[in-house]
């Protein structure tokens, strides 16, 4: 009788230890990407994960600090989101309904909420406007709504709101705390907002940039880059006969994944022009998913391989060095990837005193990991710590 009630006992404690496996289990995420210190990731259910710096309450848990998170927390709201964007101190998502949410950093109104005060929870982006697509940025916010019009709010001082002047509303003249419609007949697939320049794809895939000239980050030539008070405070057709499916504004300088796969960047870094037109990225050509970092650029090709280039310092581009590369460098791993995040930031204590640093976070194809490497100091990497990595490192079960 014992043995029966010892076997009864023995298979009790394995179910219960299954059960317990199993809730321990990291959530199957379909979608990652990163700001200037933080990270979010979105599961298949629509719960949104962050980490890293929430010093203006980026990461959507309600409360703010100083301290590195270094493990994923769960964004405390009850809306449940099937975009999630990160700009780079606050962070946006959209609801299945179209409804659009903001939290973190509001000193510009980028959260759109009609006030200019930080937010530790997902506050609701004001208006009566259905959206599919949307893209945080420095100190302002744009996204399209489901009829292909473009809005945008926040920061204006160089015209990157689109709405043809640099000026604000009566209330906040830095800014426009609501969403703006961008004064164009385009109509828009997505617009994302850059560091001070916004750029879109409209419909036809012609590509499209506004804001500051510098750097040659609008793509519109080198007498426009020359010119750097002359922002342009309407959409500008980036040059080139190139047709894109999807543009995305760095602080200094974009990049866009061209609808033949081939990679197009345009802009310079925080010290100089390097092209003030579209130039293509040499090396892999069957690129299906890209990202557009602070100081380095990563994407991802047909076959899940992935490749940064830029700046390499902290260990951004993943190749197990810190030496920069003009050309794409393939990412240490062998896990398949779907989709690649690069991010970063930088701190100018006084002229010519600059700090520079980024980091990548991958989502792998087979098992939703999220993998992460490069600067950690804000606990980005989602590792537990705050050490760097040279290499894709998995993020820690939330």
């Amino acid at each position: 009788m014992k043995s029966i009630y010892g076997s009864l006992l023995i298979a009790l404690v394995t179910y219960l230890a299954s059960i317990t496996a199993n809730s321990a289990e990291s959530p199957r995420f379909v979608s990652v990407t990163a700001g200037g210190d933080h990270v979010c990731a979105l599961t298949g259910g629509g719960d949104a994960y962050c980490w890293g710096s929430n010093q203006f309450g980026q990461l959507g848990i309600g409360s703010t600090d100083a301290e590195p998170h270094t493990k994923p927390v769960k964004v405390a709201t009850h809306v449940k989101l099937t975009t999630v964007a990160a700009g780079a101190a606050h962070t946006c998502g959209l609801t299945r309904d179209g409804s659009a949410f903001c939290w973190g950093a509001n000193d510009s109104a980028q959260l759109g909420d009609g006030s200019i005060k930080n937010s530790s929870l997902p506050v609701r982006v004001a208006g009566n406007v259905t959206f599919k697509a949307i893209g945080p940025g420095g100190t302002h916010t744009c996204a399209v709504s489901v009829d292909g019009v473009g809005y945008c709010w926040g920061g204006n001082w160089h015209g990157q709101l689109g709405v043809g002047n640099r000026d604000g509303d009566a209330a906040a003249p830095c800014c426009y705390r609501v969403p703006t419609r961008i004064r164009t007949d385009l109509a828009f697939s997505s617009v994302v907002a850059g560091g001070i320049d916004s750029c879109a794809v409209a419909v036809d895939r012609k590509a499209y940039c506004w804001g500051s000239p510098q750097e040659g980050r609008l793509g519109t030539g080198a007498a426009d880059a020359a010119n750097k008070s002359a922002d342009k405070t309407l959409p500008a057709m980036v040059e080139g006969e190139i047709a894109f499916a999807s543009v995305t504004p760095g602080a200094f300088h974009t990049c866009g994944l061209a609808t033949t796969n081939r990679v197009f960047c345009w802009g310079g870094n925080v010290f100089q022009m390097e092209s003030a037109v579209p130039k293509r990225i040499d090396g892999v050509t069957e690129f299906t998913s890209l990202s557009t970092g602070l100081i380095h650029d990563c994407a991802v090709s047909r076959d899940g391989v992935a490749s940064c280039w830029g700046q390499n310092g902290s260990g951004e581009l993943g190749d197990g060095t810190t030496l920069d590369a003009a050309t794409p460098q393939r990412v240490a791993t062998n896990r398949r990837l779907a989709l690649i995040a690069a991010g970063g930031n930088v701190f100018v204590a006084k002229p010519g005193d600059v700090a520079l640093w980024g980091f990548t976070c991958a989502l792998t194809s087979d098992d939703a990991t999220v993998l992460c490497w490069g600067d950690n100091r804000h606990g980005t990497l989602g590792n537990g710590g705050t050490n760097r990595a040279l290499t894709p490192t998995p993020i820690v079960n939330p």
